[in-house]
């Protein structure tokens, strides 16, 4: 029951920070946001921050399962670990970013590099905590774009269609090494692959594949059509960005329950 809501809290999470990450490189470099887009990242940031507190509370309920201490000195000791200042930090940067529209974008990276550092990639030390946040840099600028993309009034200009191609394959460049290392960083060895994380990981890497083919067919046929004057192909892009949009949550509440797993090392023998 605990490990069912972390995950829940971890995929509202990470959507949540995606779409205000996201959505706030895109207003920096692809165009100004509509605002039916602005209206979204004040949702986003209002539900980052319930969900923090969320996380907050689930922490300190496993904490208590695994000690003696209770009530104020429970979340005093809580903040003071490792985790609960990064939380704090978060917290601090989330507010930051909820009245800086001018300057967000560039207080996005070091905002998502706390994450990383706070999540499993961080346990593992500075450089697969610095890969992680490549590759939630990258694919907050994709989602969240997409997001952006899929609340801009109908038809979708052309110059900002390819704009965001751009930016979402700048952002499959970065995404996909710094994915491969990931997944080679916790599922070392191929019997890995047969624990609950290495399962999730098939799962994860199989719904990618059909993400990734939805942005090449944007990427090499509807932008390309619209640019074109194709009449057809304004709309074909935006059912196209939709369903990217519905097949992102699902990598999303995937890469949420790897987060609660156990690392298969922990699981096998040496």
């Amino acid at each position: 029951m605990m490990n069912a809501a972390f995950t829940v809290v971890g995929w509202v999470d990470l959507s949540a920070t995606a779409t205000l990450a996201g959505g706030l490189i895109w207003g920096a470099l692809v165009r100004e946001r509509s605002a039916a887009g602005t209206r979204a990242l004040r949702a986003a940031a209002t539900t980052l921050a319930l969900t923090l507190a969320a996380a907050f509370c689930l922490t300190a309920l496993r904490m208590r399962e695994v000690s003696e201490v209770r009530g104020v000195a429970l979340v005093a000791d809580l903040a003071a670990t490792r985790w609960g200042r990064l939380w704090l930090v978060r917290c601090a940067g989330l507010a930051v970013l909820a009245v800086s529209t001018r300057f967000g974008a560039l207080l996005v990276p070091p905002w998502l590099l706390i994450r990383s550092f706070q999540g499993h990639a961080g346990a593992h030390g500075t450089v697969p905590a610095l890969i992680d946040w490549t590759h939630l840099l990258a694919a907050s600028a994709w989602l969240g774009g997409l997001v952006q993309v899929a609340l801009l009034p109908r038809p979708v200009a052309p110059a900002t269609a390819r704009r965001m191609r751009t930016l979402a394959t700048t952002a499959i460049v970065v995404l996909i090494p710094s994915g491969v290392y990931g997944a080679f960083l916790h599922v070392q060895r191929f019997d890995m692959l047969w624990t609950p994380y290495g399962r999730t990981l098939i799962a994860k890497l199989g719904v990618a594949v059909p993400l990734l083919a939805l942005g090449a067919l944007n990427h090499f046929r509807h932008v390309p059509a619209l640019s074109r004057g194709d009449a057809a192909a304004a709309a074909r892009l935006s059912r196209g960005v939709r369903l990217e949009v519905v097949v992102a949550a699902v990598v999303l509440l995937l890469t949420a329950l790897l987060g609660v797993l156990p690392m298969p090392h922990v699981l096998l023998p040496s």
